[in-house]
């Protein structure tokens, strides 16, 4: 493959927003400007990642993967939720729960399955209309890291602003609330125009926190297939913070 036959299969390959989306990358990053006043860089806690000022938050946990084979030897993916597979091993489900914690079982082995690093479909399916009922904006806006390594050079060159944050860098999108779908990885923030809640989404994490009303905060947590857990700004968001179920 040549130079240029190379850089046009790149050009095809990579994600590119003006190809088949409803999605805006802005220029101008001023809508942005509220959230970064709003986190605690450095701290470890969920204001690290999730902006402080909301009423209610919630975390929600990424399902664990399972592959099966159906009857003609084809793999599916199958979820379990972190509360199920918690009680499944023998621990309790809470807000600051580890994916090595739950993932123990009693006899001290480990089951292998691992958390997906994005909302699962059905996830989203329920999350979008309770987000959509919650707010009076139709359109939104959305950071994503610059680091995916799947973003298209030519659209994301170096006239492209960034929003830089102590810990990450990112691009801006606008678009309709909807268009989360069109992202090829799930952005790391993404709230409406009238920033009734706002959803955060750290790349490091398999989960994310979703800041807002404590009507819609209900309504998250309640949804079954959420597997959504109630927490606070305070809360820590690092390794080693479920000492409910890791008390060494």
């Amino acid at each position: 493959m040549s130079a240029r036959e190379y850089e046009q299969w790149r050009n095809e390959q990579t994600w590119d927003p003006s190809r088949g989306t409803s999605l805006v990358i802005e220029r101008d990053l001023a809508p942005a400007a509220w959230l970064e006043p709003l986190l605690s860089p450095g701290s470890f806690e969920v204001r690290m990642t999730a902006p402080q000022g909301f009423e209610s938050y919630a975390r929600v946990f990424f399902p664990f993967v399972e592959w099966t084979a159906d009857a003609n030897g084809n793999q599916i993916e199958k979820h379990i939720g972190w509360k199920d597979l918690a009680e499944k091993n023998g621990w309790t489900a809470h807000a600051l729960m580890e994916q090595e914690t739950v993932s123990w079982i009693s006899d001290d082995e480990i089951d292998f399955r691992n958390p997906r690093s994005n909302l699962a479909p059905e996830q989203l399916e329920a999350l979008l209309p309770i987000l959509t009922r919650h707010t009076s904006s139709t359109n939104g806006w959305f950071l994503l890291w610059d680091g995916f390594g799947d973003l298209n050079e030519g659209a994301f060159d170096s006239k492209v602003p960034k929003l830089h944050h102590p810990m990450r860098s990112f691009y801006l999108f606008s678009g309709p609330l909807a268009s989360y779908r069109e992202f090829p990885h799930d952005p790391n923030y993404w709230w409406p125009d009238d920033r009734a809640w706002c959803v955060s989404t750290d790349t490091d994490f398999v989960w994310s926190y979703v800041a807002a009303s404590a009507a819609c905060i209900k309504e998250v947590v309640s949804a079954p297939v959420m597997d959504a857990i109630e927490t606070r700004p305070e809360n820590p968001a690092r390794s080693g913070m479920d000492v409910i179920n890791d008390s060494d």
